[in-house]
């Protein structure tokens, strides 16, 4: 039994063994905080924070109205642009309902018929998403969670040749040795956009504006070390967000562990005295 203890608690770190990826945002449109690195654009009506930071880089927008009257924001006119490709901010209310059924037959153990269940099952909900108009009353904030950033990069398709050696600091324990790469606005693997439609509504006329700003990846980190244990985002910096993936090591050798207990557990069974 101790054997087979050990052998799956080998499994269960092993099938844990993961690679992740840190990644890290700068902008040629929006000014990066020093304090926070999350990034703001101000002009005389708002002040629009954009924050990144987590797992998958959700986008978190934050906007300020400096006016004396109501600002609306037009999610449906608003979209995360990469290349060519825009995705809407837009999102609604969603409600689905669904149903199963079926049956299942028993047998003795002579493999005789003995019993037959029919059973139904049902499933019902909603998935709330933004709404489509946001209201920011003067001199007031709101904050949306939007869209996540990360699933719009396939990370595998760097080349080796990008990454240098470089030394990453830990807070628990020593640094590490991990593989580094640095962009420049003309070489970035990932490039994207946020356009904003904004509008005011004067004597029942609605008068629209739009908002750009530009962003693009000027770090990556590729290491198996879980983020959250690095000293560069222990403050949970707004420029920072990361993924990650399973190795095929760790399945590989998840599976190899799982059989190995089969095994040892058959073994151990075939060797347990017989009871008279």
């Amino acid at each position: 039994m101790k054997k087979i203890m050990m052998l799956f608690s080998a499994a269960l770190l092993l099938s844990s063994c993961s690679r992740y990826y840190v990644s890290s945002l700068e902008s040629s449109t929006a000014r990066k905080s020093e304090e926070t690195g999350a990034f703001i654009f101000e002009n005389d009506t708002l002040a629009v924070t954009y924050n990144f930071n987590g797992e998958n880089a959700p986008i978190s927008i934050e906007m300020y109205n400096k006016l004396n009257e109501p600002l609306y924001i037009d999610w449906q006119k608003s979209a995360l642009i990469k290349g060519d490709k825009a995705v809407s901010f837009l999102g609604r209310t969603v409600s689905f309902k669904a149903g199963t059924s079926g049956y299942s037959m028993n047998f003795s153990n002579d493999k005789a018929f003995n019993d037959l269940t029919f059973y139904d099952a049902a499933l019902k909900g909603s998935a709330t998403l933004p709404e489509e108009i946001s209201f920011i009353p003067p001199k007031s904030r709101i904050s949306k969670t939007l869209l996540k950033l990360a699933e719009a990069h396939n990370y595998k398709s760097l080349a080796d040749s990008v990454y240098k050696k470089s030394f990453i600091s830990l807070n628990d324990r020593p640094g590490i040795w991990a593989k580094a790469a640095t962009f420049s606005p003309q070489n970035s693997p990932l490039s994207f956009k946020s356009y904003l439609t904004v509008y005011t509504e004067q004597e029942n006329k609605r008068k629209n504006f739009s908002l750009v700003q530009d962003f693009y990846l000027s770090g990556l980190i590729k290491s198996f070390v879980n983020p959250k244990s690095m000293t560069l985002l222990e403050q949970k910096p707004g420029n920072i967000f990361y993924n990650s993936e399973s190795t095929g090591y760790g399945k590989a050798m998840t599976g190899v562990a799982i059989g190995a207990i089969v095994v040892v557990g058959a073994a151990a069974e075939a060797s347990q005295p017989v009871s008279k």
